[in-house]
């Protein structure tokens, strides 16, 4: 019988094999770390391999840290979770009624400055200060009256990073790294400020046809909503610091571990049979998933510097295994020797367009997350008179193609790398 360590090694061996995981993964149960590894490329361009100590930019896993540095604040007297944010920007609209707890659970309404048409054409591109960045959403409107929903806004860490910084008189990386990264003993975690050299940090990676870099980012502003680094080692760390409760009374940080229409103090939260915490984090070239089960004291930790890879669904599947839960697994393929320029068309499921390319092998273009177009290669693995059914590079996606008697695709069934299916009809 298979022990759960083997399973797991199993698993991601088999998502590496078949290039569908690029990254690092460690999953630690009761103390004790199950499985730790890197696998792929830190750097294609370069080859250089990711290992444990691979340090990868975490995007939002940032914001419970950011979480943590205002609750240190908060046990030192220096603010109240419940203080109206106008004691520290005497001009901010609503800021007589949003508190800095409205801020930490994204119940405040206030817009998420990353969702504006111009974030990606333009506003990551460009340095900016804190108060730059403040400015540029301070005088949009409230999404919601205070206090009666929850929207994810990366405008109000952003103001908590300011908050931090006018509280504790230091500058945000420095409090971070005096209260939280020296005391956990985090010397391979840091804020990432685009300009210094962190060495052996990860390069972020897209894919078009094949792996290339992503877009840039300046990373001077996004700082504790997004701007973090770290390993799979050290946010274990971190995480087992949570668990035990070892940096703030465990009152204060039941706070953070509390919901309120979903979310914590930096964290989403779930409260079954198990209350589960995790986040979801996001930044050009990097995606990473982190949950923990703290009755269960169990961490899963899944980073990726390839953007397109579903961490999520691998998360899942990884907890499911520790859990004796049974996985669908990945399906090992060989790939067949079949050409498919018949299969090239424009595929419409409602306003969305998925379209097949033959250029000397035959590739796809479908929209991913936030809408983007991504191009890969598909690989023929079942042929029949009416189906054919190809995977897809880099992603665990299956493509099933109806034929008629022409041997023409008349329809596209698209099953996700999460399982998700949907239903694409020919247009040209």
């Amino acid at each position: 019988m298979k022990t759960k360590i083997s399973l797991l090694n199993e698993y991601m061996d088999s998502l590496a094999a078949h290039n569908y995981f690029n990254g690092a993964v460690l999953v630690g149960h009761k103390g004790e770390v199950v499985l730790k590894k890197g696998y792929g490329l830190s750097s294609f361009q370069y080859d250089i391999p990711n290992i444990p100590a691979t340090k990868f930019r975490i995007g939002s896993l940032t914001k419970a840290f950011t979480a943590m540095a205002v609750l240190k604040l908060h046990a030192k007297g220096a603010l109240n979770l419940d203080d109206s944010i106008d004691t520290i920007f005497p001009d901010y609209p609503h800021g007589s009624i949003i508190t800095v707890r409205h801020l930490l659970n994204h119940s405040s309404g206030i817009a998420n400055f990353t969702s504006t048409p111009d974030y990606w054409t333009k506003t990551m591109r460009m340095p900016a200060n804190l108060d730059e960045v403040i400015e540029s959403f301070k005088k949009m409107p409230l999404e919601f009256d205070l206090g009666t929903d929850m929207n994810y806004s990366n405008s109000g860490y952003i103001l908590l990073t300011a908050i931090i910084e006018k509280e504790s008189g230091m500058a945000f990386t420095d409090f971070l790294q005096k209260e939280i990264f020296d005391e956990l003993g985090l010397a391979n975690t840091g804020v990432d400020n685009g300009r210094s050299i962190i060495k052996s940090l990860a390069q972020g990676h897209t894919v078009w046809e094949k792996v290339i870099h992503t877009e840039h980012i300046d990373m001077s502003f996004p700082l504790g909503a997004y701007g973090m680094y770290s390993t799979v080692e050290d946010l274990y760390r971190w995480c087992q610091a949570l668990i035990s409760n070892s940096l703030i009374d465990k009152e204060l940080q039941n706070q953070m571990f509390t919901s309120i229409n979903g979310y914590g103090f930096g964290w989403f939260i779930e409260d079954g049979a198990q209350k589960e915490v995790s986040h979801f984090g996001d930044i050009n070239g990097f995606v990473n998933h982190l949950v923990v089960y703290p009755d269960e004291e169990l961490v899963v930790i899944v980073l990726s510097n390839i953007n397109i890879t579903p961490v999520t669904q691998i998360s899942s599947d990884l907890i499911r295994i520790v859990f004796d839960k049974e996985v669908d697994g990945f399906q090992q393929f060989n790939p067949l020797e079949i050409v498919g320029e018949n299969l090239v068309g424009t595929y419409l499921n409602g306003e969305e367009t998925l379209s097949i390319h033959f250029e000397k092998e035959l590739y796809a273009v479908v929209p991913k997350m936030y809408g983007v177009p991504y191009k890969f290669r598909l690989f023929p693995i079942d042929v029949k008179p009416e189906t054919v059914v190809y995977k897809s590079d880099f992603i665990h996606d299956t493509y099933t193609l109806n034929l008629d008697e022409k041997e023409i695709p008349q329809s596209l069934e698209l099953v996700d790398s999460f399982g998700t299916k949907k239903v694409y009809v020919r247009s040209t």
